[in-house]
């Protein structure tokens, strides 16, 4: 199964990429621009970046001191680094989120409670914050994070009503109550899990731009409670609507191997090693990965020949310094399982 510090970058990134498209007292982005932003995002999903890319290109065109833009071209260049497990696009992402700081906090000048300037600022830091923690630097992240995060809790508390304020607010509740144990420099910090869910869950009902993120989230926070059958079924449910997103194949997976049906569990990460193998943008990360989910589950089948010829494939592959410490974690499990089959052979 992935990290869970994996499945929580997958988390955030979800959280900062999308909270923006959210509604306030049932209003959007003028309609030009909403159209816009609602055609990057889901081409995000059907994983056409460029085509994401496109779309929030012509925003700063069309508005080059309004932060949106440059906004969700930091999204669509994150969601290019997660798909394909790389930094490669770092700067640049960087650049984008400041960018929309920058015309954010000059709007505010004018306008101090411009709800769309203060929600694209808050955003934009909180996504640095995600993006930091996905590479394990949790003190910056976090600090990110929270200061993204107390944005939105700023204009919950002002009384907003839409539900799409609280996919950001449970998406935080839940995963820093998770994740305790890491925030040793954050005493006192309240179980709020299950409030978190809830919220989740609210949203996935009603959210209006917010629905298909919410689902995303609920897959991991499933996965991480071990509540496998309610993560299959969001992750099926997503499926549909998205084939081509690899986040929610992943989530699948993992949820099947939960579940212990482990046949079709080889089967999932078989499909997204095809999906990935012959990725012009890889680092081999996806293709580690895939082969220890399916050597993981054909081991537990019994079929110890096919579960190390996987385990040996992954030393196949030549991994750059950073990904391979990335990895650690994975090559150590392996060799942990190999050491096993090799004896049951």
């Amino acid at each position: 199964m992935m990290r869970k510090i994996e499945m929580i970058s997958i988390v955030c990134a979800a959280l900062f990429a999308l909270c923006p498209f959210a509604a306030f007292a049932q209003q959007t982005l003028p309609a030009d621009m909403h159209e816009i932003a609602v055609k990057s995002i889901d081409m995000v999903f059907r994983e056409d970046f460029r085509g994401a890319e496109a779309e929030a290109q012509k925003l700063i065109r069309a508005y080059p001191d309004h932060p949106a833009g440059y906004f969700f071209m930091a999204a669509a260049a994150d969601a290019w680094m997660l798909r394909h497990q790389s930094n490669r696009r770092e700067a640049e992402f960087y650049r984008f989120c400041d960018q929309a700081i920058e015309r954010a906090e000059k709007v505010l000048v004018g306008n101090p409670s411009d709800e769309w300037a203060r929600f694209f600022l808050g955003g934009a830091d909180g996504y640095k914050g995600t993006y930091e923690v996905r590479y394990e630097r949790y003190i910056t992240g976090f600090r990110f994070g929270w200061k993204g995060v107390s944005v939105f809790l700023k204009m919950a508390s002002e009384g907003s009503k839409n539900p799409d304020i609280q996919f950001g607010i449970g998406t935080y509740d839940y995963w820093r109550s998770a994740l305790m144990k890491l925030l040793w420099f954050m005493p006192g910090v309240e179980d709020k899990r299950a409030v978190g869910i809830e919220k989740l869950r609210e949203v996935r009902r009603n959210g209006v731009y917010t629905k298909t993120p919410a689902s995303m989230v609920l897959i991991d926070i499933y996965i991480n409670e071990n509540r496998f059958q309610d993560a299959l079924t969001v992750a099926d449910d997503m499926i549909r609507a998205y084939p081509r997103a690899l986040v929610f194949q992943w989530g699948r997976a993992q949820a099947l191997q939960g579940l212990k049906r482990h046949e079709d569990a080889v089967a999932a990460y078989r499909k997204i090693f095809t999906r990935c193998e012959n990725d012009p943008n890889s680092n081999f990360y996806n293709l580690v990965q895939a082969r220890m989910g399916m050597a993981r589950n054909m081991a537990a089948l019994g079929q110890n020949a096919e579960a190390l010829e996987q385990l040996n494939a992954m030393n196949t592959y030549s991994l750059a310094k950073d990904i391979r410490k990335r990895l650690e974690s994975v090559f150590s499990e392996a060799n942990t399982l190999r050491r096993r089959v090799e004896r049951a052979s």
